[in-house]
């Protein structure tokens, strides 16, 4: 994330919704990837902002749509009569507005396409019966399908993740991850499945028309272990070719967000080679060490408990090279 600035010159951060110095109310334009003033009447704060109080996104005065570039993508929202639901669907919609960002970073397509081939991306933010004993569904699967990434609403609730994390021998477990991983899935329906990169894709990846529910269940049955040396970056990536890129797919995306923000704050020092894979990776290595180092000071496990092996980076390559043909970032 660049850094963001009030008019005044003051630093803010891409969550504020006022400037501490001059009181002004900012709202983010993410097309500028700017904050705005939300009193001039080029823009109008998301509805969103207005009636809940959820989002700090702007929308262009003359947009048709009440709802901001990301909450309009929002298909299904929790139950709001529930009274922790509000927190947990802002902590969702939080994670949501930094996955977009991204997206808009690379001009990857989320919109539907003119052809009809691909859907707009959406989301739906269920619950079941863990969270709300009052609702049908037993057990919501947070997960894809056709266009639509669905994420169980206690993903919002720290201490049941946690839990999940644990009992799932996860090293990461997130919102944003979750949700990342699971765009995974949307840009390989629309960037690899019927494209000229599919053949690059099976000699990396595998055959992605493997029996995905018999690989699932024989996966949660008998979870492989990690080797040091192999080239998953997960060992939920060992699961099926499709989640080996998924996985990696969110993980290029983590690594260059925090990538961004370190060059923006002079953490590590910009370099035009940067966006070439070795030296991206090198500088992720180092910043990488110095973030698990801070959080063990404050007493937290590594930030960022992952280790790029040679046949990881050869599958973060072919990810940029994918981003490449239509970003000019």
């Amino acid at each position: 994330m660049k850094n963001l600035y009030c008019l005044c010159g003051q630093a803010v951060f891409f969550e504020n919704t006022r400037c501490l110095n001059c009181q002004r109310a900012l709202g983010y334009d993410p097309q500028r990837r700017a904050m705005v003033d939300l009193d001039n009447p080029r823009y109008r704060a998301c509805a969103n902002y207005r009636d809940a109080a959820i989002c700090n996104w702007v929308v262009s005065a003359d947009d048709a749509e009440a709802l901001c570039r990301s909450c309009r993508l929002t298909r299904t929202t929790p139950n709001l009569s529930v009274p922790a639901n509000k927190g947990r669907w802002a902590i969702l919609e939080a994670a949501k507005r930094r996955l977009i960002s991204g997206f808009l970073y690379f001009d990857l397509p989320i919109d539907a396409d003119p052809a009809g081939q691909h859907p707009a991306l959406a989301f739906d933010f269920l619950e079941d019966r863990g969270s709300n004993p009052l609702v049908a569904e037993e057990y919501i699967r947070t997960g894809y399908a056709t266009g639509r990434i669905t994420i169980n609403v206690s993903e919002a609730n720290p201490v049941q993740r946690e839990y999940t994390r644990s009992l799932m021998n996860e090293d990461y477990r997130t919102p944003l991850g979750h949700m990342r991983h699971e765009s995974g899935h949307y840009f390989y329906d629309r960037l690899i499945q019927q494209g000229p990169w599919r053949s690059s894709f099976e000699a990396l990846f595998g055959d992605p028309c493997l029996d995905y529910e018999q690989a699932l269940a024989n996966y949660y049955a008998d979870p492989p272990l990690l080797e040091a040396s192999s080239g998953y970056i997960s060992q939920y990536a060992q699961a099926h070719p499709l989640e080996d890129w998924a996985e990696c797919w969110a993980h290029f995306l983590h690594i260059n967000d925090a990538l961004e923000s370190a060059r923006a704050s002079q953490t590590i020092v910009f370099q035009e080679t940067l966006t070439e894979i070795p030296h991206w990776v090198d500088q992720w290595v180092q910043l990488s060490v110095t973030l698990n180092e801070l959080n063990h000071c404050m007493g937290h496990a590594d930030a960022y408990p992952f280790v790029l092996t040679t046949g990881v980076i050869t599958k973060l390559e072919f990810i940029r090279q994918v981003v490449d043909q239509l970003s000019p970032n």
